[in-house]
């Protein structure tokens, strides 16, 4: 295995330890930041859209719903 190959699985092996974490993250309300963004004033007003960003700053987890 050469240094890159290395590097890469490191990588995926710490990738995988945070995408555990995440999943047993419960998210609770206080740590969460919410934000709201839209994308309104289209031409075709069915083309618009409403959505809330959050983000979980105990386990940096990022996701967003649509509104």
């Amino acid at each position: 295995m050469n240094i890159v190959e290395e590097i890469k699985a490191k990588i995926k092996e710490l990738e995988d330890q945070l995408e555990e974490i995440q999943d047993r993250c419960s998210h609770p309300a206080q740590a969460i930041l919410a934000k709201n963004g839209s994308n309104t004033g289209n031409y075709d007003p069915s083309a618009d859209s409403w959505w809330t960003d959050h983000h979980c700053r105990l386990c940096d987890k990022k996701w967003r719903t649509e509104q």
